[in-house]
């Protein structure tokens, strides 16, 4: 890594959890000895002091995972705060599993300066929630969001998934509704994706496609009359409430990813360190992402579209300049004539129905910049 490199945004990966969903692929694990959780620690603080002329200009920071609500009280003022040592007054995340937080690890959260929480809720139906093999509870994720909202804590996401098998579009329509009477400023929706290696693809092979289309486009009624508007694919804010450190990451900040797994951006490279606890302890390298500049470049592109914003075209070209879109132009072109695309002199996006295509578009893109570019 070039000591020049400013990065933007910080992640720091927790790959601890209670138990491990059946839809999950992301790594983590269960085994949480104080051993581990303290060598964790201190290759994260050993990483951060490596990387400190990088992170002086840092915007945001999301401490994702895993569940890093399931580290212990005094592990998790141990990362906070060495986090403090990094943190402006920007963006705070730590995600939370409603069913291993509770009112002193929110306490502390609050008072080192994070200024917002992402809770997986996933469904508040118990039958849904069995497919996915979620052990938290209806309850313990109303009780959490209430009281992290009495404790001050103004913005609040809740993650819920659709196009489970087995759920209708009532369940789902019942499941938006109980979290907007919470009264979240921001909302992820995502579609149930049969990921490869997941217990859950070992027992079902398919969704069904068509209803997860309606409750997609349901989703977004119910959103837009309680004031959250789609900013992305699968996420809705109200407005000012988006989350900055993944609009950041859309439109191709650079971020240095911490932990195991954990994956950064120079702006040029890519690269990820390795899913293996032991492996990262022990300072495995990372795995280097090498593609050409060109390629790069239409990679950033791409992300940008899943974005309802898309690109502003000034911003586009300060960071890869003019030409991504001229020798782009004719797959822009089709993808433009296809109706996913849309363009005015500004401003070049995802049109309303692109953006239920956006992974199709992304490989499109990608794909063309791989055989002529």
């Amino acid at each position: 890594m070039s000591s020049i490199v400013e990065f933007d945004s910080l992640y720091i990966h927790v790959p601890f959890c209670k138990n491990i969903c059946d839809y999950c692929t992301l790594y983590s694990l269960v085994e949480n000895s104080p051993k581990i959780r303290k060598d964790y620690l201190a290759k994260i603080a050993q990483d951060l002091d490596g990387s400190r002329e990088n992170l002086s200009q840092l915007k945001t920071i999301f401490v994702g995972g895993g569940t890093p609500s399931a580290l212990k009280l005094d592990d998790l003022e141990s990362l906070l705060k060495k986090l403090t040592e990094f943190h402006t007054q920007g963006e705070f995340t730590i995600e939370c599993n409603p069913a291993t937080i509770d009112e002193a690890k929110l306490k502390l959260m609050y008072s080192y300066g994070v200024n917002r929480l992402s809770f997986g809720g996933q469904s508040t139906s118990r039958k849904t929630r069995k497919v996915l093999g979620r052990r938290t509870g209806d309850l313990e994720l109303f009780r959490a969001v209430d009281m992290a909202q009495d404790l001050g804590f103004e913005r609040i996401n809740v993650d819920l998934i659709y196009g489970v098998p087995g759920q209708s579009l009532a369940d789902w329509q019942y499941d938006v509704q109980q979290v907007l009477n919470r009264g979240v400023k921001h909302f992820s929706a995502y579609s149930l994706i049969l990921e490869e290696g997941s217990e859950l693809s070992k027992r079902i092979k398919e969704t069904d496609d068509d209803l997860a289309v309606e409750m997609y486009h349901l989703c977004e009624e119910l959103l837009k009359e309680a004031g959250l508007e789609r900013y992305e694919v699968s996420n809705y804010a109200r407005p000012g409430e988006e989350c900055r450190h993944n609009l950041g990451i859309w439109h191709g900040a650079k971020y240095l990813g911490v932990g195991p797994a954990a994956a950064s951006f120079d702006g040029y490279l890519r690269w990820t360190e390795k899913a293996d606890l032991s492996a990262w302890l022990k300072g495995k390298k990372a795995e280097i992402d090498e593609i050409s500049p060109k390629e790069r470049a239409v990679e950033v592109l791409a992300f940008g579209f899943r974005t309802k914003m898309g690109w502003q075209k000034e911003l586009l070209h300060s960071l890869y300049g003019i030409k991504v879109l001229i020798e782009c132009k004719e797959i822009l072109d089709k993808l433009m004539t296809q109706g996913l695309l849309e363009e005015t002199e500004s401003y070049i996006r995802a049109s309303e129905q692109g953006l239920l295509f956006a992974d199709e578009i992304a490989s499109t893109l990608i794909e063309f910049a791989q055989e002529n570019l």
